[in-house]
């Protein structure tokens, strides 16, 4: 176990979410293999039904039958061209929720540092910051109510002029804080 991603994720207890009436999704943690890993992260397009140019982390529902790997793989193929077969899964980060009733677990992976993407139509941009460029930011913080009814901390952090915010930026704030490089 020589990456320090893989050690982590190994060191804690995952945190689940019992949450059957929320709709089962799934993302793509993917950081490249590099000693500054990059993560990959998409602008969804101006044209989808939600989150219209948000930043978010490949991913989506998972279909009949399905686990988390699989819908974060399979998404992140469909989105940006990741072939799965290049994608180490390393395991999975604590499950998030969203306001709009998604229960998320995020896969965490590890991807080779000369990658290949092509975003489709749902995409408008891929991002590739590095850890270290969202490590040096200055995040903001504000309290929202959860659709649970519960305060919650809404993280943003700043990136060439993108706002990372909400769910993603609550899994990358795990990811930040973990330690790891």
């Amino acid at each position: 176990m020589n990456d320090p991603f893989e050690a982590w994720l190994a060191s804690r207890t995952r945190q689940t979410l019992h949450l059957p009436e929320f709709r089962r999704a799934a993302v793509l943690v993917g950081l490249t293999l590099e000693a500054d890993p990059r993560v990959l992260l998409t602008v969804r397009s101006s044209e989808l039904p939600t989150h219209q140019g948000q930043i978010s982390f490949p991913g989506g529902s998972l279909e009949a039958g399905e686990s988390s790997v699989q819908a974060a793989l399979r998404e992140a193929h469909e989105e940006v061209g990741l072939d799965p077969a290049d994608v180490r899964v390393l395991g999975s980060l604590d499950d998030v929720f969203t306001p709009l009733k998604f229960h998320v677990t995020p896969v965490l992976a590890r991807l080779s540092a000369e990658l290949s993407l092509t975003p489709t139509p749902e995409v408008a941009e891929i991002l590739l910051p590095r850890l270290s460029e969202l490590r040096a930011a200055t995040p903001r913080s504000e309290e929202r109510m959860s659709p649970l009814g519960q305060a919650v901390t809404v993280w943003h952090y700043p990136w060439r002029g993108h706002d990372i915010w909400g769910m993603t930026a609550r899994v990358l704030k795990d990811v930040l804080d973990s330690g790891a490089t």
